[in-house]
């Protein structure tokens, strides 16, 4: 992509792609992902202003507009953008939006027409076991509701910011310190959230 992606896409020559491929990504999916970047920055000038158009203060209906845009020709790149349904809880597209959105020493934050109060906390193994040992969700598997829950917890702590502590969450108390989401006599001494746990949670 050489020093400017953008300048890249825009171009349209992706034949230096052969042979590349991440995990389960061959060098199709992604000259498809890039051939439909390109569309949007051709159609709307980047994903932030196509975002906007679709954004009247609720993200996951947002998300859905932009969905179906995307695959109103073609079924490709599907499960990169799966559907926002109950049992999703989307954690890729809410990542890049908390990343997207908020600013500090991890988020560039350079999309203002989305208030940090609306993200949703981008859910994964770490994040929901956390969760279900504190008692701030009660499901038993990871979903929507589940994100929306644990969000709702920390809004407790941060009305007007609850992901500040997405990243401390997943890496310090759950990669760092090796949370398995089961409660034993040496969390108290080790966990930092200890004192944060609801009465009657797992």
């Amino acid at each position: 992509m050489g020093k400017s992606p953008y300048d890249f896409i825009r171009k349209g020559d992706f034949s230096n792609v052969r042979g590349l491929y991440y995990r389960f990504q061959k060098d199709k999916d992604i000259v498809s992902l890039l051939r439909t970047l390109k569309r949007i920055i051709d159609e709307f000038g980047g994903i932030g202003a196509m975002l906007q158009g679709y954004y009247h203060g609720d993200i996951r209906e947002a998300l859905r507009a932009v969905r179906r845009h995307l695959f109103r020709d073609s079924k490709e790149l599907t499960f990169f953008f799966p559907e926002p349904s109950p049992a999703n809880p989307f954690k890729r597209w809410n990542l890049y939006l908390r990343w997207m959105v908020r600013k500090d020493a991890i988020d560039i934050g350079i999309w203002d027409f989305i208030d940090r109060r609306d993200l949703i906390v981008p859910l994964d193994t770490h994040i929901f076991k956390i969760g279900r040992c504190i008692g701030w969700t009660t499901r038993n598997a990871q979903s929507y509701m589940a994100a929306r829950e644990i969000t709702d917890a920390l809004k407790a702590f941060s009305p007007d910011d609850p992901l500040q502590y997405d990243f401390f969450l997943c890496h310090t108390i759950g990669r760092g310190a090796g949370c398995t989401g089961k409660r034993t006599p040496a969390c108290k001494d080790k966990c930092l959230l200890y004192g944060t746990i609801k009465k009657g949670s797992r």
